[in-house]
């Protein structure tokens, strides 16, 4: 996972500048070793043979939801067509120093996306299944930008001004001792996507120790569909709608809601906004001077501060209840902007009420 992605994290509890920066690449390599296992998902019997029972169906949803049951799992009937709906232009393969990656489908909503790739390695190459206590496959070769996959403006330009994050997973162990793999890019962010472009610079090992092994490079990149997801995002009246944390209050500004995840801002409450920092100080004291290794051998203190928050997700009508994870947190003009991802795609129009911490907003 992209270093923005921790300091994304870091952002709840805050630390020094020097101390973050530390922690953070500490968590980059523990993350390797602790979240593959959640990130690999190897499947057992391929997309071929997805693709050839599909035939049997005959629908463009039954198509796209076969597609992605290999992701998400099991998809009813209007997770298909939410999907089906979100699907929107499919950008062209591409092949750069005898790899070919090759979109095989696509969806997404405002500041979501979802893309399905087959990754072609060079004739000869054989891209073995990973032990993923060892290594997992990426499309980046660390955070070098040179290296690092990333979203650019259409003549090339690395958008800058946009925060997001990144998570690669693998699907397909059809034939181990081929040359290929098909993996989905989930991309979060806190503006739309539409009209980027998603610059692949190719596929390497990331292996446990934070190293990268480079597999092949190139230059690969996808222009995501300027009408995908449009107008499927949904924004709500929640300006004013408080809810408790731990320390106090904190109020809602803003929030958006499409069948992939939410966006939402908040305010935290002077009051609780000094709570949160006084129990911040009392945790500095009890921590009695500890710190953390920088890679040069050095120890740096760390400050930790409390940003008071409260979880959100959509109730449907069945009562289950669809959390959000993931996606980005911080902070503009003193106001909390964070988003969160579905664990699958969501039928809004089974949805009955949203809960931000103990708060119901109705959706009615």
């Amino acid at each position: 996972m992209e270093q923005n992605v921790y300091r994304n994290e870091l952002e709840r509890l805050r630390f020094t500048e020097k101390g973050k920066a530390a922690l953070t690449d500490a968590l980059m390599a523990e993350q390797t070793a602790g979240e593959s296992h959640r990130h690999v998902r190897w499947m057992k019997r391929g997309v071929a043979a997805a693709l050839a029972a599909v035939l049997l169906v005959g629908t463009a949803a039954a198509v796209a939801g076969s597609l992605w049951e290999n992701y998400f799992g099991s998809l009813d009937q209007g997770q298909q067509e939410v999907l089906e709906s979100l699907s929107k232009g499919l950008p062209a393969a591409v092949t750069s120093n005898g790899a070919t990656i090759t979109p095989l489908d696509a969806f997404g909503a405002k500041g979501v996306l979802y893309l399905m790739l087959e990754v072609e390695a060079p004739a000869g190459t054989v891209l073995p299944v990973l032990d993923e206590e060892e290594a997992v496959y990426w499309l980046s070769g660390g955070v070098d930008p040179a290296v690092r996959m990333r979203l650019e403006t259409a003549d090339g330009r690395e958008r800058e001004d946009i925060s997001y994050s990144t998570d690669v997973t693998c699907l397909e162990d059809d034939d181990p001792a081929d040359n290929k793999i098909i993996v989905v890019v989930n991309l979060s962010a806190d503006q739309d996507l539409s009209g980027l472009t998603l610059h692949i610079p190719g596929l390497w090992r990331w292996e446990t120790d934070n190293t990268f092994t480079p597999i092949f490079t190139g230059d690969f990149s996808f222009l995501i569909s300027e009408n995908m997801g449009k107008g499927s995002a949904v924004t709500l009246d929640v300006d004013g709608v408080t809810t408790q944390t731990p320390w106090g209050p904190i109020t809602l500004q803003t929030m958006e809601l499409s069948p992939l995840g939410i966006r939402w801002s908040y305010r935290i409450d002077d009051a609780t906004a000094r709570a949160a920092e006084q129990a911040a100080e009392e945790m500095s004291q009890d921590q009695n001077g500890m710190s953390v290794q920088a890679a040069d051998g050095s120890q740096l203190a760390m400050e930790v501060s409390i940003t008071p928050d409260a979880p959100v997700s959509v109730v449907l009508k069945d009562g289950t209840q669809m959390s959000v994870s993931g996606g980005f947190a911080g902070e503009e003009d003193g106001i909390q902007v964070c988003s969160g991802a579905f664990a699958a795609p969501v039928d809004l129009s089974q949805a009955d009420y949203l809960l931000w911490g103990d708060t119901e907003i109705p959706l009615n």
